[in-house]
């Protein structure tokens, strides 16, 4: 289909369309970067026309710009029942994408202040780079990525289309990007997908252009026949254009979308591989200093030329070679030859419906797990959620370890299952996935999650941005984070993930710590029927006990909740806290209150479990934090309190913030042996074994007059 429209717009779209568009693009890329007034270079330009200190990125974008315009009598044409995705790896091609966006209407849709119109030119020019930032992000519109690191961008555009057979997503990967592990990986990544469902169309695109910030790529000193051999091993027959003709590159596009297959088809894959230099079109030489073909062009080619006279004169040169009156008319809109190749604003997409009835799903999904052990309870779960709609689970080749059996009959994994040895690509699948309006989950070892972290903290941001588009609410992002460290070898002990988001403060992020498998089965229904959110669910795989689920409700709500059947029913000041935080914590803590209650009945005894650690938070900082109300409630106001968790107690402490309890608070939890310990030696290490916990409550946390006897 994509070739048959390629084919058909290039008869019906003259060359000379798209050329203007890419010089158009240009042209306002340029004068986002340079210029503060006199857009349309209407009067002789002045100093007084640019900006003292230009900024941005002019390298990356005009290979984009060529790219964006030869899409666009394709995205033209697409009919309603199919569509085109765009993925920057470069976020540096924010003025490309603000051009773009301004062409076709769509930034003035978004930002009325944007509009086609002598001042929405002016605005978009003089407001670069700090009314919507200089990189690519959602707050320009039809930006389902935020290229801020380099490297998951392909990867991405691989789960965008996952069971999405109307979908082509073009990923513009940048040669430096293809030195990124995440990138390399994703090439051969794509073999893993065979077999798993109908899938849409990823067509890569290498903008070859030679430089990376401080110097040539590694590609660019490949020969071509290296070229195709490097490209060939990986799976893909390469296409290519050195953009310079704009009839040359519709040619190869067409060519490359003429053999292009769904993601996950046996053969060859298409990638299209762009080699204008990076920085087109910047002068050669300026004041004796050589500029194009050098890593000078990376950002503003020309650094002063409102204080520097040749300076001056180079960039009004380059300026009015793009005639911009022909491109733009006087009130700033595209000329009537740029529309034929300019596609239209698409109707607005299908908003998600806020979720209904999450809390009396995930008790009913709890009650029915009640008493299985995590092998039964949680492949049960995930089953029932790949029944009611589009799902996916990724695992870095780890749900057998984990103990999670999601194959048939035969022993082959379901179809909507999908395993790889990289973290990383597990992640920007599921991100790929979940940015496109379906549910993923990611299942791995909580000490190798980590390696994700700057990984998720992108997303985070883009979603981020997303809410202050006021864009429509997204599946929310979640990670299964089990084989915890208390069962396993040293090197495979590394709770940091849960600190490094924890960290960020982003409002969305939930650390969920379930006490026992059947609250594990409720806490994953529970995060993946909500919206918006970053959810960490934190559980062991090994046999832990059941606890009564009296209070699930009231854990889901809330994130905590006083257990009656370990606490005194006198409501008034205790004399102790116990909190647990996790399954471990809580079979730990549950012994100890058992002995307490037997050897001090008359101790006032409260144990509060904690199943969504923000709920510690400051007041006001996250959506679950405690009022200082509910916070004395559960935890007293003079009493001592032993408080257990999974992960570092660094990470209580600083949800705590200002409210921390002080000296009356012992906060314990995984503290690094520094070498191999046994399971029993680590609990020793982190002194919740049986005999450290009763000499911490007994001797050190227990009023006087409670262990007289």
């Amino acid at each position: 289909m994509w070739a048959d429209l390629a084919r058909a717009t290039a008869q019906t779209v003259p060359d000379t369309s798209v050329a203007d568009v890419a010089d158009a693009l240009d042209y306002l890329c340029l004068a986002q970067l340079y210029l503060r007034d006199n857009p349309l270079l209407e009067r002789p330009l002045t100093r007084a026309d640019i900006k003292p200190r230009p900024a941005g990125h002019w390298g990356v974008c005009p290979p984009v710009n060529r790219v964006l315009a030869a899409l666009g009598p394709l995205q033209k044409t697409v009919p309603d029942t199919h569509d085109v995705l765009v993925l920057h790896g470069a976020g540096h091609a924010g003025p490309s994408a603000l051009a773009h966006a301004y062409l076709t209407g769509r930034l003035g849709a978004a930002h009325p202040e944007l509009a086609h119109s002598a001042e929405g030119l002016y605005t978009l020019v003089t407001g670069f780079p700090t009314d919507l930032g200089g990189e690519i992000t959602p707050l320009i519109p039809g930006q389902p990525h935020t290229g801020g690191q380099l490297g998951p961008a392909l990867a991405i555009a691989q789960g965008s289309v996952l069971d999405a057979p109307h979908r082509l997503a073009v990923a513009l990967i940048g040669d430096g990007e293809c030195e990124t592990g995440t990138t390399a990986a994703a090439w051969l990544a794509a073999r893993a997908l065979a077999g798993t469902g109908r899938h849409g169309t990823v067509l890569p695109v290498v903008l070859l252009n030679g430089q990376k910030m401080g110097g040539p790529s590694l590609l660019s000193r490949l020969t071509r026949p290296q070229l195709d051999a490097y490209f060939t091993g990986l799976g893909h027959r390469p296409f290519y254009s050195d953009g310079h003709s704009i009839a040359d590159l519709r040619r190869a596009l067409t060519d490359a979308l003429e053999a292009v297959r769904p993601l996950g088809t046996p053969g060859p894959a298409s990638v299209l591989v762009l080699t204008l230099g990076k920085g087109h079109g910047a002068p050669t030489h300026v004041a004796g200093r050589p500029i194009a073909g050098t890593p000078a062009v990376h950002k503003t080619p020309l650094p002063r030329p409102a204080q520097c006279p040749e300076e001056f004169t180079a960039l009004e040169r380059w300026l009015t070679s793009y005639r911009p009156g022909r491109l733009l008319t006087p009130d700033g809109r595209p000329r009537t030859l740029l529309l034929a190749a300019l596609p239209t604003v698409p109707a607005q997409q299908r908003v998600l419906e806020p979720p209904r009835g999450c809390i009396a799903a995930s008790t009913h999904v709890a009650e029915a797990a009640t008493n299985r052990p995590f092998p039964q309870a949680i492949p049960a779960v995930l089953r029932a959620r790949a029944g009611q709609g589009p799902f996916r689970v990724f695992s870095p080749d780890e749900l057998a370890s984990n103990r999670i059996d999601l194959t048939d009959e035969h022993g082959q994994p379901l179809p909507w299952v999908v395993e790889i040895l990289s973290e990383e690509i597990c992640h920007a699948w599921a991100q790929g996935y979940t940015e496109t309006g379906r549910d993923a989950l990611i299942v791995g070892y909580e000490a190798f999650a980590p390696i994700t972290a700057s990984l998720i903290q992108q997303q985070l941001k883009h979603r981020a941005l997303r809410r202050h588009a006021q864009l429509g609410p997204l599946p929310s992002i979640v990670h299964l984070l089990t084989s915890l460290g208390w069962h396993n070898t040293y090197t495979h002990q590394n709770p940091a993930l849960t600190s490094a988001l924890l960290a960020t403060g982003d409002p969305t992020v939930h650390v969920l710590t379930p006490a026992d498998p059947a609250r594990t089965a409720a806490a994953l229904t529970f995060a993946l029927r909500k919206l918006e959110r970053c959810t960490l669910v934190i559980a062991g795989k090994h046999p832990t006990p059941q606890h009564p689920l009296d209070t699930l409700d009231e854990e889901l709500r809330h994130g905590i909740a006083r257990w009656p059947h370990l606490s005194h029913p006198d409501p008034g000041e205790p004399d102790l806290v116990l909190a647990s935080a996790g399954d471990l914590p809580a079979e730990r803590l549950a012994t100890l209150a058992r002995r307490l209650r037997t050897e001090h009945p008359h101790l006032r005894l409260r144990y509060v479990h904690i199943h969504d650690l923000t709920a510690l938070a400051e007041a006001g900082t996250r959506p679950l934090a405690l009022t200082e109300k509910a916070f004395t409630e559960h935890f007293g106001t003079r009493a001592p309190v032993i408080l257990a968790t999974t992960g570092y107690p660094a990470d209580v402490h600083a949800l705590l913030g200002t409210r921390h309890p002080g000296a009356r608070l012992t906060v314990l939890g995984y503290r690094d042996p520094g070498r191999p310990l046994t399971q029993a030696q680590l609990l020793t290490h982190c002194r919740l074994d049986d005999d450290s916990l009763w000499q911490l409550a007994t001797h050190t946390l227990l009023p006087t007059e409670a262990t007289a006897s």
